[in-house]
């Protein structure tokens, strides 16, 4: 062996024994079972309960894009209400025309859709009825005065009909 070699070798056998070091420093930074289980139980909660809210955020977002269409299509009832008017005047203008077709398909844009057509059956949920004729058991839509709509689903304006009872 050389100097070099015999160096080293002395080097490494004067070291403090370093997996004592390891192991002291292992006891130091440990803590028992228990607190470990508390901890990690803590994390998954606060994991769960952070997904939770991203979700609810999600719908939050969703459900206010959605009233807020459902407002605007409310405010434009007035203006649809007269188109239908002017639509069953005698003499109608292709202008008149051209612009319901394009209220039309701004609504259908919109996943608006019409409520309440003649002859079907009268139903509470979507219809408002102001006139009742008849003696009969079934209750159908006699006529319509003023439109109902629906909104991806859900009701935003019955339709006010006169109900004839068969």
């Amino acid at each position: 062996m050389n100097k070099e070699e015999e160096s080293l070798i002395e080097e490494v056998n004067n070291t403090p024994d370093e997996s004592s070091q390891l192991e002291d420093k292992i006891e130091e930074t440990s803590i028992p079972l228990s607190q470990y289980e508390k901890i990690k139980d803590d994390h998954l909660r606060l994991a769960a309960e952070f997904d939770n809210f991203k979700k609810r955020t999600e719908k939050e977002k969703e459900s206010i894009g959605t009233a807020s269409i459902a407002y605007f299509v409310n405010s434009l009832f007035p203006l649809i209400d007269n188109f239908e008017m002017a639509m069953n005047q005698d003499e109608v203008s292709k202008e008149l025309e051209t612009f319901k077709n394009l209220l039309d398909s701004v609504l259908e844009s919109l996943q608006v859709e019409e409520v309440g057509n003649v002859g079907e059956n009268f139903d509470p949920s979507i219809h408002e009825a102001v006139e009742h004729t008849g003696e009969g058991e079934t209750q159908k839509v006699d006529t319509i005065l003023r439109k109902g709509y629906l909104f991806q689903g859900s009701l935003i304006r019955p339709a006010m009909v006169k109900v004839k009872s068969e």
